[in-house]
């Protein structure tokens, strides 16, 4: 599942992938997880983010 966010203190969106079965571990850390800038990816097809966080593997 791909969430959408928004950092309060920075324009544009990121979207963080992330496996349905973790969802409650995904929802307590993805917010610290997708403040490093290290795991951010080009979003060139993404219609709706100007980011990725890929968090499937984490």
């Amino acid at each position: 599942m791909r969430l959408y966010v928004q950092h309060p203190g920075r324009t544009g969106t990121i979207g963080a992938d992330i496996h349905l079965t973790d969802m409650l571990t995904a929802d307590r850390l993805t917010p610290s997880l997708i403040e490093e800038e290290e795991r951010h990816q080009p979003a060139p097809d993404g219609p709706h983010c100007d980011l990725l966080v890929d968090l499937t593997a984490w």
